[in-house]
């Protein structure tokens, strides 16, 4: 990926930035894959508070590493709250629909967030776009369509869970882009942590009184007993006390959200965004390598077509903002990849 006529340096900073990267997604999808493991037993909102209630002290640290606790002195503090609601939704939709889904289906289907991206910045943030970009928009669409398969028996309906995510993201990718001149990536992760706290704590405890009075454990039981979607007992089921080995990779939950951050926001701080955000397309395979090693699934035809129409459609649009970002010099503000350092906590 990186061109040989650069400077040495800048080649170096390029394959660490790559290295950084892959470190950083290989720790994301051991999340998924570990937050997928305990779905059937613990309701997301307690795995997000968890999850974000370990992942403050390392954040801290980072953000003490980056300049200090001024940092978080901002004047622009609703699109902070912006921002980490539309995250807060784009990662909650995304674990319910991994309750229900193979890994790899809803790892494509998350990436057409930078899609939507490209479409939402030029109707939020009037940014241009040619006719072949929207051509590569709508080409990986249709792999959206193809994965989704609407109509057919095989729909997943959690699936569209995950493609609410994808837009939940693309939403919180452009609140970014209008933060990102004057706020720090620590600061954004720190603000986005602190609302999945609040927020994750608000909806257990709105949980909590729901069960007393339908009766509490009776009702938790009987939802456990019925048919219910598994998306939707994962939102809806009841705090549990965990049991140690849970309580464990909980905790391994909220050090792969500091650390991940870090190696990401590392990544696209030392290397070109172009260069660097192809490479977040690896996690689909590897999404694919880990569903097989652990669950036994492997992706359908149509999901392998449609990704390869969603990955290929996202890696045209970056090469095209790669172009646009030469021809301007570097001063137009470059596309988020799919899990982009500055929005990932």
């Amino acid at each position: 990926m990186a061109d040989p006529d650069q400077p040495t340096n800048q080649l170096d900073q390029t394959r660490q930035g790559i290295l950084f990267l892959l470190a950083g997604l290989l720790l994301f999808s051991i999340q998924d894959v570990t937050i997928k493991w305990i779905s059937g037993s613990y309701p997301v909102h307690q795995i997000v508070v968890v999850r974000a209630l370990l992942a403050l002290l390392p954040l801290f640290l980072i953000l003490q590493l980056e300049g200090g606790f001024a940092l978080l002195r901002t004047r622009r503090l609703g699109g902070h709250l912006l921002r980490s609601a539309a995250m807060f939704m784009a990662y909650t939709c995304f674990y319910l629909a991994l309750a229900a889904m193979p890994l790899a289906d809803t790892v494509a289907l998350t990436f057409s967030s930078p899609l939507f991206l490209t479409a939402l910045s030029i109707l939020i943030l009037g940014e241009r776009a040619s006719l072949r970009r929207w051509i590569a928009v709508a080409t990986g669409f249709v792999g959206v369509l193809i994965i989704l398969r609407p109509g057919f028996a095989a729909f997943e309906p959690a699936a569209l869970l995950a493609l609410a995510g994808a837009l939940f993201y693309a939403l919180g990718g452009v609140q970014t882009r209008r933060l990102g001149g004057t706020e720090s990536a620590s600061a954004m992760a720190v603000y986005t942590t602190l609302f999945y706290l609040a927020a994750g704590s608000l909806i257990g405890l709105i949980g909590s009184q729901r069960l007393l009075a339908t009766g509490g454990g009776a009702a938790a039981a009987s939802m456990d007993a019925e048919p219910v979607h598994a998306s939707l007992q994962f939102l809806l089921r009841p705090w549990a006390l965990p049991t140690w080995p849970d309580l464990g990779r909980m905790a391994l939950l909220g050090v792969i959200a500091a650390l991940g951050f870090y190696l990401l926001s590392q990544a696209y701080r030392v290397a070109r965004v172009t260069a660097v955000a192809p490479f977040e397309y690896l996690s689909v395979p590897l999404s694919v390598a880990l569903g097989y090693l652990v669950w036994g699934d492997l992706p359908t035809g149509y999901t392998i077509a449609g990704a390869a129409l969603v990955v290929g459609s996202g890696l045209y649009v970056l090469r095209r903002e790669a172009v646009r970002e030469e021809g301007e010099a570097g001063n137009a503000p470059a596309l988020d990849g799919a899990r982009s350092g500055t929005s990932e906590t």
